[in-house]
């Protein structure tokens, strides 16, 4: 029996013509808003599945896309709200901007519902458990969705099926996570009867499709083992607040309505893991900051898009801009907003030196570095404010990103 890892591996295989084909990246596509206004496709069912109470219930999703569009392809990200696995619902204020922002910058991003709720409506470490992987069964669900409709010849919003992105917010983090990385049958939870629970790839709908994802936005959530992450599997981009006392920042226990349930694991440790996988893992990491403060805080919510932008653009072969200011991808800024005496950059070219604005264009800080692309910048001269941060190749063609100085 083929397992669930070896249909994603052949998957990827199958479509490895089309990882070295590029989007087009004019005019900042993937970078910038190009697009000033979205369409919007409300209440598509995806799949049904039995729910908590024993009912079935019809899984929809809202699609936004950028209005005006005209390319034939394009990549789709799927994301899931947040909510404790208890209230929250796909037109929420935590994955709406996201929707919007992404569609404006040319991607298709559709908005899921998801099963809610646990047994016996308080939680407990079996029940806990078993809500997640009903939540992840959907999210897989709406992933072999989009495939089933290219394969059906109803790819009626242009999604190019070898790009499809997970992510969440909150539990949806916990739900594009699990996803994602629980996809072993060995690695079923002890909680999960497979027969139940429909195996591995859950029981939502749209069987016999792959669920694979090309990467995951991982926003302040967990998984419950960082052991299922192996190496072969996507790349994730992660923000998380070392203050958060709703999901825990690294390793800890997690409390959902008042209850105590078991130990997961945040993004500090997901980031660890990745790192020591090999796999690509940025990761904008908020000091002294609690749960989801992007939104409602504008700051946090541009650091949200300054880190998982250039992560999306790399992934579908726009790693450079075309038609912006910049002529190389932004450096990846953490922490940002900063406190501390300063802050990490990694940067996808080499840079030799650079410099801190602020917005007058004024040079307030002069930067050395001997050519690496990695470094932790001293900064504690910065009064709290918004500056420009600027790095400079050899050959003088420069990348630059906005820093916060809380």
């Amino acid at each position: 029996m083929i397992t669930n890892r070896f249909s994603a591996l052949l998957f990827l295989l199958l479509f490895k013509g089309s990882l070295m084909a590029q989007f087009s990246c004019e005019g900042g596509r993937f970078w910038e808003e190009i697009f000033s206004e979205v369409t919007l496709s409300s209440d598509i069912t995806y799949g049904s599945a039995v729910n908590v109470t024993g009912a079935n219930q019809s899984l929809q999703l809202d699609i936004y896309e950028p209005a005006g569009d005209t390319a034939t392809r394009r990549p789709l990200l799927i994301l899931a709200h947040g909510g404790s696995f208890v209230f929250g619902n796909k037109t929420g204020p935590d994955v709406v901007p996201i929707c919007a922002k992404y569609a404006k910058m040319g991607y298709v991003v559709a908005s899921i519902s998801y099963r809610l709720g646990y047994e016996n409506f308080f939680p407990n470490p079996v029940t806990a458990v078993q809500t997640v992987y009903r939540a992840s069964s959907d999210m897989k669900a709406a992933i072999r969705y989009f495939r089933a409709q290219v394969d059906a010849g109803n790819n009626t919003f242009r999604i190019d099926p070898d790009y499809i992105f997970s992510g969440g917010v909150s539990a949806g983090a916990f739900t594009a996570l699990h996803a994602a990385y629980l996809n072993e049958a060995s690695e079923i939870p002890a909680e999960i009867n497979p027969a139940e629970y429909g195996g591995i790839e859950g029981n939502s709908g749209n069987p016999g499709f792959s669920s694979a994802v090309r990467g995951v936005v991982n926003l302040c959530g967990a998984i419950g083992d960082t052991s299922w992450i192996v190496a072969g599997d996507p790349p994730c981009v992660s923000a998380h607040g070392t203050a958060d006392n709703t999901v825990p920042y690294g390793t800890a226990v997690i409390n959902v309505l008042g209850q105590n349930l078991l130990t997961v694991d945040g993004s500090a440790s997901i980031v660890a893991r990745l790192e020591n996988l090999g796999i690509d893992n940025p990761f904008a990491s908020w000091p002294g900051v609690g749960h989801t403060p992007f939104v409602t805080d504008d700051i946090y919510r541009d650091s949200v898009y300054q880190i998982v932008t250039p992560f999306l653009a790399r992934l579908v072969g726009c790693e450079t801009p075309s038609g912006i200011q910049s002529a190389q991808s932004p450096p990846a800024v953490f922490p940002n907003p900063f406190e501390s005496n300063g802050f990490t950059v990694r940067s996808s070219v080499h840079w030799t030196k650079g410099r801190i604005t602020d917005l007058s264009g004024r040079t307030v800080i002069c930067l050395e570095n001997p050519n690496r692309s990695k470094s932790f910048l001293v900064v504690e001269s910065l009064n709290s404010g918004v500056y420009l941060l600027q790095l400079e190749q050899e050959d003088g063609r420069t990348a630059w990103c906005k820093v916060i100085r809380r």
